[in-house]
């Protein structure tokens, strides 16, 4: 992956989330509250001007390059026939770092970049960190690391990646917006840029599911631009000759359509505007079309969604795409609400399209009543400053693992409990071993009894002490990850507060897939302690037993023969003096199983690590329930 810049808890201070739009840009920046609880944190996010002068926060994704310089936004529109000439709505989905396409982006985000530094004197260019974000519908591994790399070649010290749609959903949860509760037993995040359209459907049970489409309001402004602006003959010729101005025209259109959506349904929309608006006096077009006047109109906006209804079926492709992801995507998972993100969420048709085809109460969407265009940015800085803020909690976390296990006070319970449970199991063996020889047994010769103790005491270790072993493990790990849930939780409510990790005799989030995912994991660590202790333990075990065990047999034995005595009870009468050592012999087994696996280097070490592993993996899969990942 590109060199991102790891967060820092000593050296940054601010995050910055950019949305590049393919139609329009804009940033946001907040705090890093390194010290604070999510429930203490302000989360204050600061729109930043992204055109000082005209106080914008948002300005069009728009860029001339002239004789080395660039020029972005509103201003690019003022150079729109030098050198290179305007380009707008020109970001895609990378193929090279190399490309014509790639290379505009690049400039385009060194611009924007540079923007941001001069607005902001409060950054350095230490002080921060910068998360960007990317269409939902970029799931291609390879061209989200190109972004990335792009984003770097630009300039920018980033820090992360995420989907447009996760950024939003993050702002969706803050007060701002108070749609937590939605999100929480299942939402849609319904992102209409001017390129895309992309959903992310997230619960507290669920990993968050991506999935767009091409169909941006961008074919609405392409619909205008060619039925309403080019539809003289006139225009046609102007634009076949100059095609270098079809961007400038396509801006105009978007402009017409973001003023119509703007009005109520009734309104009537117009505009009007002389070419020499964007031909510039000293070219060769201002005389011959300079004088030209385009007018655009319609009655109300019934006029307009059926224009683009007929030309491109938009509405209904639209509508199908959100019912493809409801039952191909989501598999008609419970959908308590929408949240609507995109300047173009705010058309007049979305709202109730969208309620129709989910069979929902028009209250449960919802969209960003402050500005629509500014969710996506606010969401990147939002989920920028957490997914900081965690990233150095849970490395400080994982960090202070190895101390945790190599703490006596961990480790003596742990070689406590194993020696008592092996001991005790190991008894079992022997109790088992005296009562089946007092009942089936050839002859009443204790060297009998014996060979058939040594015979199930090596079956068991072969076969049963792993088990032993296993289970010990496994209630111990459940038992001490209550440690390590607490130290999550700290985490967790610094980043989603009232998702922290309960205890229900497991570690768990409430999700049971996910208990029984963790549990796997555990069991796949304990097989591996298991399989790498067998030996060391199975070695202590015998040469214990064989030191308590095998000198009971030693001591001679006496017994009055009497006359009339069966077999049976003779061998009953000879293993009773085995089975009354059961308590010294358990304790002084028990004890040099303990004495013997304090002291065992590999033993120790080998369990640490298992345990080091076990735990840290705990963690990361924990919280990636309850965290909207950074890429």
């Amino acid at each position: 992956m590109s060199n991102l810049i790891i967060p820092n808890k000593n050296k940054h201070k601010y995050v910055v989330g950019i949305d590049f739009g393919h139609g329009e840009t804009s940033a946001a920046i907040c705090e890093l509250e390194w010290d604070k609880d999510a429930g203490q944190r302000e989360n204050n996010v600061l729109d930043l001007d992204m055109d000082r002068k005209a106080r914008k926060k948002v300005i069009p994704s728009a860029i001339c390059r002239v004789k080395g310089e660039i020029f972005i936004g509103d201003e690019a529109f003022e150079h729109m026939t030098d050198n290179e000439g305007i380009r707008v709505c020109f970001k895609q989905k990378p193929q090279s770092l190399n490309g014509e396409a790639e290379l505009l982006m690049i400039d385009y985000m060194r611009a924007i970049y540079a923007r941001i530094r001069e607005a902001e004197d409060r950054l350095t260019d230490t002080n921060h960190i910068v998360y960007i974000a990317r269409p939902s519908g970029w799931q291609d591994e390879v061209a989200k690391e190109l972004y990335r790399q792009m984003a770097i070649k630009a300039g920018i010290p980033l820090s992360g990646l995420t989907s447009e749609s996760r950024a939003a959903i993050f702002y969706a949860r803050s007060p701002r917006v108070n749609f937590a509760n939605e999100i929480a037993k299942g939402a849609i995040v319904f992102d209409l840029g001017s390129s895309t359209v992309d959903f992310t459907y997230l619960s507290d049970d669920d990993q968050p599911i991506d999935y767009g489409d091409d169909f941006g309001a961008s074919i609405i402004d392409n619909i205008i631009y060619e039925k309403m602006i080019l539809k003289s003959d006139e225009m046609k010729e102007f634009i076949c000759t100059y095609p270098e101005y079809a961007g400038a025209l396509k801006f105009k259109a978007r402009k017409f359509k973001e003023d119509a959506y703007s009005r109520s349904d009734t309104s009537t929309t117009t505009d009007s505007f002389d070419l020499d608006q964007i031909i510039p006096s000293s070219e060769k077009a201002y005389d011959k079309y300079g004088d030209v006047h385009v007018k655009l109109k319609i009655q109300n906006l019934q006029e307009l969604n059926s224009l683009i209804e007929e030309k491109e079926h938009y509405i209904t492709k639209l509508r199908d795409t959100l019912l493809i992801f409801r039952h191909n995507k989501i598999n008609g998972k419970i959908i308590n609400g929408v949240f609507l993100t995109g300047g173009a969420s705010r058309m007049n048709f979305i709202h109730s399209m969208i309620v129709d085809a989910l069979n929902l109460p028009a209250d449960k969407v919802k969209y960003d009543k402050d500005n629509p265009s500014l969710t996506i940015s606010r969401g990147i800085a939002l989920l920028g400053a957490a997914d900081a803020v965690t990233y150095v909690l849970v490395n400080k976390l994982k960090e202070s693992i190895p101390g945790f296990l190599t703490d006596e006070k961990l480790f003596k319970p742990l070689v406590e409990k194993l020696s008592s449970n092996i001991s005790k199991a190991a008894w079992n063996v022997v109790e088992s071993s005296c009562n089946n020889w007092i009942k089936y047994g050839k002859t009443t010769d204790r060297d009998e009894l014996k060979k058939k103790v040594e015979e199930e005491l090596k079956s068991f270790q072969r076969n049963r002490l792993n088990e032993v072993v296993n289970s010990t493990i496994q209630t111990f790990i459940k038992d001490e990850s209550e440690r390590i849930r607490k130290e999550m939780n700290k985490i967790i409510s610094r980043y989603a507060p009232g998702q922290e990790i309960t205890l229900t005799g497991k570690v768990s989030i409430g999700n049971q897939q996910a208990i029984a995912d963790s549990l796997r994991d555990m069991t796949a660590v304990i097989n591996g302690i298991s399989a790498g202790m067998g030996d060391i333990i199975a070695e202590i075990l015998w040469k214990a037993l064989a030191a308590f065990l095998w000198g009971v047999f030693a001591i001679p034995y006496y017994i009055l023969k009497a006359i009339f005595t069966s077999d049976e009870s003779k061998r009953k009468d000879k293993a009773k003096a085995i089975l009354e050592k059961k308590v010294e012999i358990t304790s002084q087994v028990g004890g040099s199983i303990c004495s013997n696996l304090r002291f065992n280097t590999t033993f120790k070490t080998q369990v640490t690590k298992a345990l080091k592993d076990y735990f840290a993996a705990l963690i990361d899969i924990n919280l990636q329930k309850v965290i909207i990942p950074i890429e």
